[in-house]
């Protein structure tokens, strides 16, 4: 006689797999309090779990329906507050009631919790019976990171097509550039020979004309023919010198051919490396640092990530640098004719604003660089309080040939954009531009306040080392 064993499966742990969809979810009881949340809605709503846990979900879905059940606590008689209605509070009673779940699209949360900042989000709420007591699953799904997403891609896309397109014209250019190069060198060669067997023949007119008398103006004529061979020589210097200017141009658009040399390194030494260069040029600025020490080692290549700091925190400190000289140039040379008020508001101006650059790195959770979603992924967010970038161009910077600045290339950014695609990243750029930086138009203004901040987001492994 034998007997049958059935092998008992293991229920898998509810929490364990809610903590690792992509999906935001909120477990809420009967009373509308959150008692659970998983990672993901700590990331969409930015908000920690130990703010949320044990608040009404009232809180985040509609705060005015929470002030109104505070003031019904409050009055006698709930018919006095004019027949206002709790329409999101009825429909969580009715989900309950005919166990039927609700979807609501395009609401935004708005709520101290996270400092007022508006968020679009879809949210599912699905009723449900465990352990004999009645609980809400709530599901939401972040609009502004679909819509960040979508416009991310079209950016790249628009991005790679304009690159593709200057490369195959910098290729054009590259040719025709050597030989007009080569042309003038083989000038130049004859300009000297020629200036070389004038000066010759100078040097031996002397004993020449003794013996000749009579060609006192073959001199004069040599001489002439030699400061025009030295003209036409200083034009060859003009033309060598352009087209080795144009070439190397056309070398920071076609890129390195080099590929990287991939190494696992800590972010922060290509990061303090640049701080050191860098800062001892700008004494002025005021560096804060924000590290998080704790993150893992990065595989990326080092010289890379140098170049792309050094571009970045390059021009952070030269845009506060210029913009300290603006305030100070529009401080009106004839002080002794201004009001009171206005001349302490431009004295403040100046001894107010300080250049500051801040450097965060941090861990991004359930990150989407392009069409692949992470786990985790490193966050360096570079700031500065700087004049900021004009709102018109902030979604070109990184195409090339595109700068705000009178001095600029404006192929910095571009370079940048290029190795963060190659190390299968993304970088992402925010600015509230400055009011004029004249303190007379308002002395009341703040320029401390305005700042700009492009932050880096790379994954820790790369997709084509693990294959």
């Amino acid at each position: 006689m034998t007997a049958d064993f059935t092998t008992a499966k293991p229920t898998p742990d509810l929490a364990f797999i809610s903590q690792h969809l992509f999906t935001a979810i909120l477990w809420v009881n009967d009373e509308l309090v959150i008692t659970w949340l998983n990672a993901q809605a700590e990331q969409l709503l930015a908000i920690s779990s130990e703010r949320l846990l044990n608040q009404s979900i009232l809180t985040l879905l509609a705060t005015d329906e929470l002030k109104l059940d505070e003031r019904a606590a409050l009055v006698l008689n709930p018919d006095q507050l004019d027949n206002q209605t709790c329409a999101l509070t009825e429909r969580f009673h009715q989900a309950k009631q005919y166990q039927q779940p609700f979807i609501d699209h395009d609401h935004i949360i708005k709520t101290p919790l996270n400092g007022n900042l508006p968020l679009s989000v879809d949210y599912s709420v699905t009723p449900v019976i465990y352990e004999q007591q009645p609980y809400f699953i709530i599901e939401m799904w972040g609009k502004d990171r679909q819509s960040r997403i979508s416009e991310e891609q079209r950016q790249q896309q628009q991005y790679n097509v304009a690159r593709h397109m200057l490369r195959s014209v910098a290729h054009e250019i590259k040719n025709p550039l050597a030989g007009i190069r080569g042309a003038a060198q083989l000038l130049q060669r004859q300009f000297i020979k020629f200036s070389e067997a004038t000066a010759l023949h100078n040097a031996l007119s002397p004993a020449i004309s003794d013996i000749n008398s009579g060609a006192s103006s073959a001199p004069n004529s040599d001489k002439q023919l030699q400061k025009t061979a030295q003209k036409l020589r200083s034009y060859t210097d003009i033309i060598i010198s352009e087209t080795d200017r144009l070439t190397h141009l056309i070398g920071q658009f076609l890129g390195s051919n080099q590929l990287p040399n991939w190494q696992m390194l800590n972010i922060h030494e290509p990061l303090e490396h640049v701080l050191t260069l860098v800062l001892n040029q700008y004494p002025q600025v005021i560096l804060q640092r924000d590290y998080d020490l704790s993150l893992p080692e990065l595989c990326a290549d080092k010289d890379q990530l140098i170049q792309v700091f050094l571009n970045l925190i390059n021009n952070a400190c030269e845009s506060m640098t210029e913009f300290e000289q603006t305030l100070q140039q529009n401080a009106p040379a004839n002080a002794d004719q201004l009001p009171s008020d206005i001349l302490h508001s431009n004295l403040e101006v100046e001894k107010t604003y300080q250049p500051k650059l801040h450097i965060q790195t941090r861990v991004a959770f359930q990150h989407t660089i392009g069409s692949q979603q992470h786990k985790q992924a490193l966050q360096v967010s570079i700031t500065d309080n700087g004049s900021g970038i004009d709102a018109a161009l902030i979604g070109q910077i990184f195409f090339p040939m595109v700068t705000s600045r009178a001095a600029g290339t404006g192929l910095g950014l571009s370079i940048v954009q290029d190795i963060i695609s190659c190390h299968h990243g993304m970088i992402d750029v925010s600015s509230n531009q400055a009011q004029s930086a004249n303190p007379n138009s308002n002395p009341s203004y703040n320029y401390n306040n305005s700042q700009t901040r492009f932050t880096l987001y790379l994954p820790f492994k790369q997709p084509a080392i693990d294959a």
